[in-house]
């Protein structure tokens, strides 16, 4: 094996800030050639769901609102982070209730992706689910205020691309799941 896939050792880690939202740890670490280095930083957030819904009409769940580390209004998809013991799919049928009121028969789950291969950050559980339907009013407590749109295919690939989706995790949901869009539709023709 060479000195390149072989995996760092962590030796000690030192809690630096821990926040809610946020911890930071700075740890001493061995690499693989047997340096040392005394001070690298790792960020701990929880961990994340998103999810791209589709109605029967094949429209994607657009939520529209501002993002306070995005500073700026862009294109959301469902998500939030998961309580203490949480599964990720409980997590995203949850998140999808509150945030919209509504629940899907279908779901399609798309993978699970740390963050930051460096820091680490969090780990962000993707899923894709179809058959929308409205069940109960939105319940969410977030602190951004959003709106709820339907937006087509179409739209949605060029949003990828001119800004309007500006959070790469939800950028990634939606790629993810347009492939498998894709391969349906071609698999339909």
């Amino acid at each position: 094996m060479s000195s390149q896939t072989k995996n760092w050792h962590t030796l000690q880690e030192e809690t630096v800030l821990e926040h809610p939202f946020v911890t930071i740890a700075m740890e001493q670490v061995s690499l693989p050639d047997g340096r040392i280095i005394m001070d690298w930083p790792k960020i701990y957030t929880r961990d994340y769901v998103n999810a791209l819904i589709l109605n029967d009409a094949g429209e994607a769940l657009i939520l529209e609102g501002y993002k306070h580390g995005h500073s700026q209004s862009s294109w959301q998809v469902v998500g939030g982070y998961l309580e203490a013991d949480e599964d990720p799919y409980t997590a995203v049928q949850r998140e999808l209730l509150e945030e919209t009121g509504y629940s899907c028969d279908k779901w399609l789950y798309l993978g699970s992706y740390t963050i930051d291969a460096n820091r680490h950050v969090g780990v962000g559980h993707f899923f894709y689910a179809t058959g929308a339907q409205r069940i109960a009013d939105p319940n969410h407590t977030d602190l951004e205020a959003f709106a709820i749109k339907w937006v087509s295919i179409k739209d949605l690939k060029y949003a990828l691309l001119d800004g309007r989706v500006g959070v790469i995790s939800y950028a990634t949901n939606i790629a993810l799941a347009l492939l498998l869009i894709d391969k349906h539709i071609q698999h339909s023709l």
